[in-house]
């Protein structure tokens, strides 16, 4: 099999001219983990030299310097993703806002605050058990939406992040990153009803918890999407 490292090198150089690599189901073999609950435990490859730890750390550091777009002119610090690199389950944002800026890491501010409890309270499992990332790797100014060539420059990379977590489903948060990930131009309220897919791997779509904030009278449709993630994957569902 083709080293891993070598395939998200070669995705890298051509972007989105050469298709994201995925690891075959046939190397997958079970992990000892944290205490997450059995239903959500992830298959792993063998430790290896080419295991997906060392597939995303060698993406992060090919990541690092970007300055393809002028957004790598203005940020603090590249927020490049976190979370088990082998997750079932993968939720993206649209970018980074002031705090996640300030730390390089996705989601800590006030949303990011309510993700975790979307995550540790609702789903029951804990947050370090997801991967998390956004369309955009630096902060747009003022918070705003990425324009679409910021976006383009970036969308290479996080999909090199999904083909290297390979994960089961994926929750794209708010409009942004439907946009972006899927091409697809919808209300919320109207994609939340429908299924998608990505590279084979199941989406749903939600929400971002900034709506939330903003309009508390989301939260009860938040949480009947999360309840649908939690069927997908087989998760025990309360309330």
């Amino acid at each position: 099999m083709t080293d891993p490292r070598q395939r998200v090198a070669e995705f890298l150089k051509w972007q989105n001219a050469a298709s994201p690599f995925f690891l075959p189901k046939e190397l997958l073999v079970k992990r000892s983990a944290p205490a997450v609950p059995s239903a959500f435990t992830a298959p792993t490859i063998p430790t290896q030299s080419g295991d997906p730890e060392s597939a995303m750390a060698l993406l992060a550091r090919e990541t690092a310097g970007c300055m393809k777009c002028p957004l790598g002119e203005t940020r603090t610090k590249l927020v490049f993703g976190v979370g088990d690199v082998r997750a079932r389950l993968m939720f993206i944002g649209e970018g980074p806002g002031e705090e996640e800026d300030l730390q390089g890491i996705p989601f800590v501010g006030r949303a990011g605050q309510l993700l975790t409890k979307i995550i540790e309270n609702g789903l029951k499992i804990p947050r370090e058990s997801v991967y998390i990332a956004n369309i955009v790797k630096c902060r747009p100014p003022k918070n705003r939406a990425p324009f679409k060539e910021e976006a383009d420059a970036c969308i290479g990379y996080l999909k090199s992040q999904i083909a290297v977590v390979r994960p089961e489903a994926i929750v794209l948060l708010g409009k942004t990153a439907m946009q972006h990930l899927l091409g697809l131009d919808l209300k919320i309220g109207d994609a939340r009803e429908r299924s998608f897919e990505f590279d084979g791997i199941r989406v749903f779509v939600t929400y971002h918890p900034s709506a939330l904030l903003r309009n508390p009278d989301y939260k009860r449709p938040t949480w009947e999407d999360m309840k649908k993630v939690m069927t997908f994957l087989g998760l025990p569902v309360e309330g």
